[in-house]
């Protein structure tokens, strides 16, 4: 099937697949946008429609990501307002984090309820009366920063400072690793087990992580295509449910995704990502799922373990992927 092929972007990576979303998200508030599948390749890449071009992709992101960055879903400056006593520090952590207090959840979703470019991610990010033991916000299971690492503060830098030349790279060619823009740890690269280091890598001027930033802004974009649900875990503790995801926070969880080999538009994508996945296939839900999965043109369903440092309260990572199904 003819079109644009974005080599780049390898549905065997959670980034790539988030990347790929986000190549329909610039479009998203456009008359006509692009659609989406991927190659029947060993490692398949993602495709799209040939009269979006790589150009105009990249074009559009130029675009868009100023756009994005005016949204309240990534300024919502909430710290002046909630606590008067609050030092220049802890006004930035505040406001570069989505960890919020209780009364500035609500005003923070309200805020964005106008669905204005950018304004979806907000309702990826938190759901409004799930908290952590800290009575702030629980985050996506996508949500994958922690320490001095700041989520809204780290995709501001990227989406300002991301050059029209990385998108075109990161869609065409294996990627380099040559920048120093931040990274929301959702690539497989990224898992560094500082266990087999002497010292913490993270620490060093000499051992700095180089990104792909063309990748990491348009999965930026590809996380708005993950809502979040509030409810509660089996303990009665509160729990964000993230699409596409399962499991616990610490321990156990995991990201799942399916690959299509058919044309599919936005909102057609968010329906898979919806029935992805990775119930044991023996079981006659499994059984069931597989069947449809074949009559939705899906080829495979894949899955990355999330580990997360610190018993589960620090850095988020993915695992190498495995197949949970395959039509094949």
């Amino acid at each position: 099937m003819t079109g644009t092929h974005l080599n780049g972007l390898q549905g065997t990576n959670p980034l790539a697949f988030l990347a790929a979303l986000g190549v329909q998200v610039l479009f998203e508030h456009e008359d006509e946008q692009p659609r989406l599948w991927w190659s029947d390749d060993v490692v398949p890449h993602a495709v799209i429609d040939s009269e979006y071009s790589v150009e105009r992709v990249a074009d559009q992101a130029m675009k868009v990501f100023p756009l994005w960055l005016k949204s309240r879903a990534l300024n919502h400056n909430l710290a002046s307002t909630s606590d008067v006593n609050l030092k220049p520090k802890e006004i930035e952590r505040y406001n570069g984090d989505v960890k919020l207090k209780p009364e500035d959840m609500r005003k923070y979703l309200i805020t964005v309820r106008q669905q204005g470019p950018g304004d979806a991610l907000a309702a990826s990010m938190i759901a409004e009366g799930s908290l952590a033991g800290k009575g702030v916000s629980k985050p996506s299971d996508l949500y994958f920063t922690a320490a001095n690492q700041l989520i809204l503060k780290m995709t501001r830098e990227i989406l300002e400072r991301v050059e029209r030349d990385d998108l075109l790279r990161n869609l065409t060619a294996p990627w380099k690793y040559e920048s120093d823009l931040p990274s929301l740890m959702w690539d497989l690269a990224d898992d560094r087990v500082y266990a087999l280091s002497a010292s913490d890598p993270a620490n060093s001027p000499t051992n700095k992580k180089l990104t792909n930033p063309g990748a990491e802004s348009l999965a930026i974009l590809g996380m708005s295509s993950h809502p979040v649900f509030a409810s509660r875990d089996k303990a009665g503790r509160d729990r964000t449910l993230t699409l596409g995801c399962s499991g616990g926070w610490g321990k156990g969880g995991a990201y799942t995704w399916p690959l299509w080999d058919k044309p599919a538009s936005l909102y057609a994508v968010r329906s898979l990502i919806a029935q992805a996945t990775h119930n044991d296939l023996l079981s006659k839900e499994g059984r069931n799922r597989a069947r449809y999965y074949r009559s939705w043109s899906v080829a495979r369903v894949l899955r990355s373990k999330i580990d997360r440092s610190s018993k589960g309260q620090g850095f988020g990572m993915f695992r190498p992927p495995e197949t949970v199904w395959s039509r094949e």
